[in-house]
C-alpha cells in the first residue's frame, strides 16, 4: 500500500513539447491512488467471487510509492548534495506508524468486544507492529493473521524498502555513480526479481512465498524508482532526450498511454494464477511508465480532469487510512446483511467515513507534530 502523498517538488523547467507540471502537487496521482484503492476494495468485498484482480491495485501502490519517494530523495540529493536520513525516517515514521498502530489497536478492540470473529495472535500483532507481516504470513500462512489486518503485508514490503533506499542512493551519490547508471541498475534488479520469482514458482514455491515476500514483490517498487531516476517528467528529464524524440513522444504519447492502459487491464484481468505470480506485475509496471508520464504532463486531458476531480483527489488523500480500515468495516457490516452488493455499498461508505475520521484525528495531528519536531531539531 502506497503511503507517500502525491506531493512532488517543482522541477527546473525548460520549454519543450512535453511539459512537466508547473505546480508542486499532482492531483491526478491522488486520483490514481483512489482508483487503485477502490480496485483493492472490490477484490476484498463480498460481491467479488475471487476473480477480481485486486492485486493490480497493490501493484499501482508499489510503483507509485517507488516513484514518489525516489523523486523526493533525488531532488534532495541534487539540491543539497546529501540526504538527511534523520529527516527522511522522521517523516516516514510520523506518516505511517500513527495510523497503522491506531488500526492495529482498533482491530484488537473489535475482537475483544466480539464485533469481528477473529482470534488475535500475540505474535501476529508483533509482526504488524514491527512491519514484518509479509514474512510472518510466509512462515505461518495467510490465515495466521486476522483478515481485518492481513492487508498490512504490503506496508511491510514498503517499509523494508524504505530502510534501504535512502542509504543506497546516498552511498551511490557519494561514490560518484551516475544517476542513469543507478537507474538502470534498478531496472536490472527488477528484472532479476521477476526471474527469481519465476524460478521459485517452477521449484514448487507456494502462493504465500511468491506473493507476499519482499524479495518477490520488490520489483514493482523498483520499477517506479527507476522511472524516477531515468526519465522523470517531474524533474525535467525529458528535455535531455533531444528535440526530435521529444516531438515524436509529444505526438504519440496519448496513443502510447492508451495502449499501455489496455496492456495493464488485460494483464490484470487474466485469471491464470501462474501468470499473475510470474510476469503479470512486470508487464503492468512497464505499462505504468507511459501512463504516469501522460498523467503528469497532460493534466488537462479528459482522463487528467477525471482524476483531478475533487471526489477522487479526496479519496486519494484518504487512501492510506481507507486501506488500513476497509477490511474491518467489511467484517463488521457483513453479518448484518445477506445481499453482498448491499454489504459492499455500505462498507464502502463506512470505510470512507472511517478514513476521514482517522485522517482528522490521527494523521493530521501527527503531521503537525512532525513539522514542529523538524523545525525544532532538524533546522
Amino acid at each position: 500500500m502506497l503511503s507517500a502523498r502525491g506531493a512532488l517538488p517543482q522541477p527546473h523547467r525548460q520549454p519543450h513539447p512535453i511539459t512537466p507540471p508547473n505546480h508542486s502537487r499532482i492531483p491526478s496521482l491522488d486520483g490514481l491512488r483512489a482508483l487503485a484503492v477502490l480496485v483493492v476494495f472490490v477484490g476484498h468485498g463480498r460481491t467479488d467471487q475471487g476473480q477480481w484482480p485486486g492485486y493490480a491495485g497493490v501493484t499501482v501502490f508499489f510503483f507509485l510509492s517507488g516513484f514518489l519517494i525516489t523523486t523526493l530523495l533525488r531532488r534532495e540529493l541534487e539540491n543539497t548534495g546529501t540526504v538527511s536520513l534523520r529527516r527522511f525516517y522522521l517523516r516516514r515514521t510520523f506518516r505511517i506508524l500513527p495510523a497503522t498502530y491506531f488500526a492495529i489497536a482498533l482491530s484488537l478492540a473489535l475482537a475483544a468486544i466480539g464485533a469481528v470473529p477473529s482470534s488475535v495472535s500475540g505474535w501476529g500483532v508483533l509482526a504488524e507492529v514491527l512491519n514484518y507481516t509479509n514474512y510472518y504470513i510466509v512462515a505461518n500462512g495467510y490465515q495466521s493473521l486476522p483478515p481485518e489486518t492481513s492487508q498490512m503485508w504490503s506496508l511491510a514490503v514498503e517499509e523494508q524498502y524504505y530502510l534501504v533506499v535512502p542509504v543506497a542512493l546516498l552511498l551511490a551519490y557519494r561514490l560518484g555513480a551516475p544517476r542513469r547508471w543507478v537507474g538502470w541498475s534498478l531496472v536490472t534488479l527488477a528484472l532479476l526479481t521477476a526471474v527469481w520469482r519465476i524460478k521459485l514458482g517452477m521449484s514448487g514455491a507456494g502462493f504465500d512465498r511468491l506473493y507476499f515476500s519482499t524479495d518477490t514483490r520488490i520489483d514493482s517498487i523498483l520499477w517506479g524508482a527507476a522511472f524516477a531516476l531515468l526519465l522523470n517528467p517531474v524533474m525535467g528529464d525529458v528535455s535531455r532526450i533531444g528535440r526530435r524524440a521529444q516531438r515524436w513522444i509529444s505526438r504519440h504519447l496519448a496513443g502510447i498511454a492508451i495502449g499501455a492502459t489496455a496492456t495493464f487491464v488485460v494483464t490484470a484481468a487474466i485469471p491464470m494464477l501462474s501468470f499473475r505470480l510470474s510476469i503479470a506485475t512486470t508487464l503492468q509496471c512497464i505499462s505504468l511508465v507511459p501512463i504516469f508520464w501522460f498523467l503528469i504532463t497532460r493534466p488537462s486531458s479528459a482522463i487528467g480532469r477525471f482524476l483531478n476531480s475533487r471526489p477522487l483527489v479526496r479519496l486519494g488523500v484518504l487512501s492510506f487510512s481507507f486501506y488500513l480500515l476497509h477490511k474491518m468495516v467489511l467484517a463488521v457490516v457483513t453479518p448484518l446483511f445477506d445481499a453482498p452488493i448491499v454489504t459492499d455499498a455500505l462498507s464502502l461508505a463506512g470505510s470512507i467515513a472511517a478514513a476521514q475520521l482517522v485522517f482528522w484525528a490521527v494523521e493530521r495531528p501527527f503531521t503537525r507534530l512532525r513539522a514542529r519536531l523538524e523545525r525544532k531539531f532538524l533546522p
